[in-house]
């Protein structure tokens, strides 16, 4: 799977939801990074999130299917955002199937599977044609969870405070960054579908068939790390197990 970047490549960059009735500051610089409020919340609750049919090459099933998986993300992070005392709101999202301008430029469909613009707080969600023909796929899942966590880091604070450093940051270090970035959603991702995974109807080697299909690159990681997180993020079923921001090294490589 590849998703877009803000910050490397220039592309990457409401109705409230229940939360605590005076919610605390965003959290700003390092101690957003490394200490934010996300990482001292439980886990995401066991929400029922039955798949729904979806139908070979049946764009609206297709979309019914996203809709409803959008509301269990939305049931689960607003819940630890309450927990964590910070205020939530739902994200637009917006589901395509060519190239179109996103506010973060032009979203290249043949590259990415998915993109989240902060610029607009927007999910872009491309389905693809191979997709269409093959309804029990479950990449498109998976990728709709991992944008979910780009907008969770970017309400929580995340993801201002990690662009602001790779703005004034060397190039490597910027790749360094970005990786942080994407392990970190690709943790937020998996133990938002190991939280559910009790209800999806499925066996534990899809989610392993979905490791097995990642692949790492320079900004994203290599391919042991990104499965790493993955894994601790199944087996953690939280943000707390999260935080790549004080990770070794070699975790985030």
């Amino acid at each position: 799977m590849r998703i877009l970047t803000l910050l490397i490549s220039g592309l990457l960059g409401a109705t409230l939801l229940a939360g605590p009735a005076q919610a605390a500051p965003v959290p700003t610089g390092k101690a957003a990074l490394t200490q934010n409020p996300l990482y001292k919340t439980g886990e995401f609750d066991w929400t029922e999130c039955v798949e729904l049919d979806r139908r070979p090459d049946d764009l609206n099933s297709y979309q019914l299917y996203l809709d409803h998986l959008l509301d269990c993300l939305d049931r689960s992070w607003s819940e630890e955002f309450a927990q964590a005392g910070l205020k939530f709101s739902k994200p637009k999202v917006r589901y395509i199937t060519k190239s179109v301008a996103t506010g973060c430029g032009k979203y290249p469909i043949n590259y990415a599977a998915g993109l989240y613009c902060p610029v607009n707080k927007t999910m872009w969600v491309a389905i693809s044609k191979w997709q269409l023909a093959d309804p029990d796929e479950f990449t498109l899942f998976n990728v709709i969870a991992h944008e979910y966590g780009h907008y969770a880091q970017d309400r929580a604070g995340i993801l201002p405070a990690a662009m602001r450093l790779q703005k004034k940051a060397p190039k490597a270090r910027q790749y360094a960054i970005q990786r942080q970035v994407e392990l970190q959603a690709e943790c937020f991702a998996s133990a938002f579908i190991g939280s559910v995974w009790h209800s999806l109807g499925r066996e534990e080697f899809d989610f392993q068939d979905l490791m097995d299909l990642t692949y790492g690159d320079v900004l994203h990681g290599k391919t042991k790390n990104i499965r790493y997180w993955m894994k601790r993020g199944w087996d953690g079923n939280g943000p707390k197990v999260c935080n790549t921001f004080t990770a070794p090294a070699s975790r985030v490589s």
